[in-house]
Order: C-alpha cells, then structure tokens, then sequence
C-alpha cells in the first residue's frame, strides 16, 4: 500500500467528519432563516414557487433542517476536497475517456480497480433494479398477506406516488453511487485489499445514513445557536441502543457492502446504481401503501429482519450473476 493512497483514505474521512461538523453549525443558521421566510410569507402575497417554499419551511421541523444543511454542507466541501485529492497527484492524460468523469484519485492507473466504460450499461441498470424491486416485492406481498403489514394506500394517489418515488430514487440513488461508490470506494481500493475496502466503505456508508435517524429526534430550543451539535449528540448516543443498532444501522452497513461488492465485481456503477435506485424505490413506495402491524420484525423493509434477510438475499443474487474481476480492467466481469 502506499502513503499517498492511504493517506487519500484519511482524506476521505476527514472530509466526512468536517461535512458533519459544518453541518451542525450551519443547522440552526437555515433553520431560523426558513422559518423567517415562513413568516414573512405569511404577511403578504408573494409568487408561486417562492410561497410553496415558504409553506415547506413553516411545516418542516429542526431535525429536517439538521439533514438538509448536512447534506448541504457535503455539497459545498465537495469541490475543495476533489482539489484537496488531485493535490498530489501529476496532471496525466487518462487513455479512457470514460474515467475523466471521477477525480483522479478514484482512477488510479497503477493501483486499486479503477472505473470502465461498461458496454452493457442500461441492462445491468435495469437487472439490478430488477432483483431488487422483484425480491422485496415479493417480500411485501407475503407479509401483506401473513398480516405483518396492511394496505394503506396514499391520498395523492397511486400513480402520483409512483412517479414521485421513482424520480425521488432515480436522484438520490445516481448521486450517492458515484460519490459513495466512485469516488470513496475507488479511493478506498487504492490504499487496500477489496475486503477491507468493502468493509469501510460499507461503514462510512452506514455511518452517513445512520444520521437520518435524527428525524425522529427532538430537542428544546430549535432556535439555539448549538442546537445542531445538541441534535449531533443526540444521534451518536443512538449508538449505545441495540434496537437501533441491530434495527437501522446493520441493515444500512449490508446495504453499503452490497453496493460496494457490487461495483468491485463489474469496475461499473451501473450495476449499483440499479440496485440503489430499486432500494430506494421500493422501500419507499412500500411506505406510501402499507403500515407495520408490530410484529417485532421491522417497522418497514428498511428496518430490522425484514431488510436484513431481503438484503442478504440480495448479496446471494448479484454472488451469483457476477465474477470475480479480471487483472485487466477493460474486461467486464458481469455475466
């Protein structure tokens, strides 16, 4: 392993602890701002979209605001800590094309497993938002009818939600696999073996998403200036409970380590990118029409056993479709 390259690892917890940091502090700064739009909105007339913002702002509470300004803060360090990996780096003349599109640090020529055009592209998008889908579908429908979950449809309508969840998935899903699976992970494969490099990218992934849970947190005073790192307190002491332990944050980390398995088996995010996207859909449209009936085995398909086993499931599969990657990289290695 060489320093440069761990030294690049470092970089990218680093980057993702001051993400977290500013975040915090930035919290009650948007918070008291949206709300002061709210108010002002409230007052008089103002245009369309400027008052359907305000009304997201007076009905939205601090820990919304608390995941907003993190992912925010993520987007604003984002360039500098893509310079901050370039840094080192000697400006080269990539011979693929296709992996200009990732920092350099992501594309090592000499080291790790860097990203390659994947002529197959749309069909392992759609194999794995197929497995996924098909399988916690499938999932749905027995615990439907084993009486775990009960129909509940959504006011908005069945195909509003559809649509809306689809588009929701297809963003979140595409951005998150090249920042957690391009770019981190192909940083991670050139400071360590794949198993490792799995691992704590699987980790990081799981840590990142485990800060979703302030959603159901409160605290006093929204408007105090350290409120953030108060709600920040908050969700690392979630860590010292079992429940949330073994119910939310192991199925993100098999989450994470499918999707990274999934990369390092193809060179591709495409293959990852369909099985993100289909996570997400799925499990939030699974939300949209039915309710949990507490049986102590998950709340949803993201929590608890219910993910767990369907996640475990899913890590067999793409086992299975997928081969172990060539020594050369331009091979696909999807079946």
């Amino acid at each position: 392993m060489r320093h440069s390259a761990l030294g690049d690892v470092l970089k990218v917890w680093l980057y993702s602890i001051a993400s977290v940091l500013l975040g915090a502090w930035m919290a009650p700064l948007l918070y008291n701002m949206a709300k002061a739009l709210a108010e002002v909105s409230s007052a008089k007339q103002t245009n369309g979209p400027l008052q359907w913002l305000a009304i997201q702002c007076r009905e939205a509470n601090f820990p919304q605001f608390f995941m907003i300004s993190l992912w925010l803060a993520a987007c604003l360090l984002a360039l500098p800590f893509a310079e901050w990996l370039r840094s080192d780096r000697s400006r080269v003349q990539l011979r693929n094309p296709w992996q200009i599109r990732l920092p350099v640090a992501a594309n090592a020529q000499n080291h790790g497993q860097a990203l390659v055009r994947n002529p197959d592209a749309a069909r392992h998008v759609l194999k794995g938002f197929g497995v996924v889908v098909g399988l916690f579908f499938g999932m749905v429908c027995l615990l439907l009818f084993a009486g775990v979950f009960k129909w509940n449809p959504p006011s908005e309508g069945a195909v509003a939600a559809v649509a809306w969840t689809l588009f929701f998935a297809i963003g979140f899903g595409v951005i998150q696999e090249v920042l957690f699976r391009g770019v981190m992970l192909g940083v991670f494969l050139r400071g360590m073996k794949p198993p490792m490099a799995m691992g704590l990218s699987a980790l990081l992934f799981a840590l990142v998403h485990f800060f979703q849970s302030a959603a159901g947190l409160s605290v006093i005073d929204p408007d105090a200036p350290k409120v953030g790192f108060e709600m920040l307190g908050l969700i690392v002491s979630a860590f010292s409970e079992v429940d949330k332990l073994c119910g939310t944050f192991a199925p993100l980390l098999v989450l994470g380590g499918v999707l990274a398995f999934a990369r390092w088996r193809t060179a591709s995010l495409w293959l990852p990118v369909g099985l993100h996207v289909g996570w997400i859909f799925v499990t939030h449209l699974s939300g949209k029409f039915t309710l949990s009936t507490g049986f102590g085995i998950g709340n949803s398909l993201q929590q608890g056993a219910i993910g767990l086993c369907g996640l475990i499931i899913t890590g067999i599969v793409i086992n299975s479709l997928t081969s172990r990657p060539t020594d050369d990289p331009e091979i696909s290695s999807v079946s």
